[in-house]
């Protein structure tokens, strides 16, 4: 018994033909980010201090269990 195909066609505007041109992607880009929705300045400067703030922590989480192996394997090994 045969098996019925899963891939999924792509249904191509008429006339569109598969192919986009520079000025046609452009303004879909445009019409893209028109519809995008932008956080605002203080949800910004917030969520980057967040950011930094995590990445200062990582930092010395990591620097610290870097120092800890550097003693041990030094102690212990050499």
């Amino acid at each position: 018994m045969a098996r019925a195909s899963t891939r999924s066609t792509r249904i191509i505007a008429p006339g569109a033909g598969g192919k986009v041109t520079p000025i046609g992607f452009l303004q879909e880009t445009f019409s893209e980010l028109r519809k995008s929705v932008w956080p605002s300045r203080e949800e910004t400067s917030r969520l980057t201090a967040v950011v930094i703030a995590l990445a200062i922590a990582a930092g010395f989480f990591l620097g610290g269990l870097d120092r800890i192996f550097a003693e041990t394997f030094t102690k212990y090994v050499l």
